[in-house]
């Protein structure tokens, strides 16, 4: 049985990240819908199933982690990575309650963000797989 390519959301308000994420992940064969903003990426979120939620952490409005609070009553499957420019040990707890895989550096190589949501979609399977 062929996999279907995953689902990925990528929201983030400044839009050069949002465009090289966006083409970075299409190339290796991802579905990608973009927001540039919390509000946006709700909406997309009530419309869509997504494997994996990637947010920037500081939007104006509402944060990655508001976005993830909600996304997970929605789809709490979802695998929700958050990106940011500056982390803090506070966000960081909050995240880990709101159960977020991981958090990554704006700045981090595009070999890293294609390994960190690999292993997410990975883990998201594998968790799939055994609560068949």
């Amino acid at each position: 049985m062929e996999q279907r390519p995953a689902q990925i959301l990528i929201a983030d308000d400044e839009a050069p990240i949002r465009l090289t994420m966006d083409a970075l992940l299409r190339r290796r064969g991802f579905n990608v819908m973009t927001a540039e903003s919390a509000e946006e990426a709700l909406d997309l979120i009530h419309q869509h199933t997504f494997d994996l939620l990637l947010l920037d952490l500081k939007m104006p409005g509402l944060s990655g982690l508001d976005v993830a609070q909600r996304a997970r009553e929605i789809q709490p499957e979802a695998s929700v990575i958050i990106l940011t420019g500056h982390g803090s040990l506070e966000t960081a707890l909050q995240g880990m309650h709101l159960g977020i895989y991981d958090y990554m550096l704006k700045t981090s190589s595009p070999q890293e963000v294609l390994a960190r949501v690999t292993m997410a979609l990975e883990e998201q399977q594998e968790h799939r797989r055994k609560n068949q």
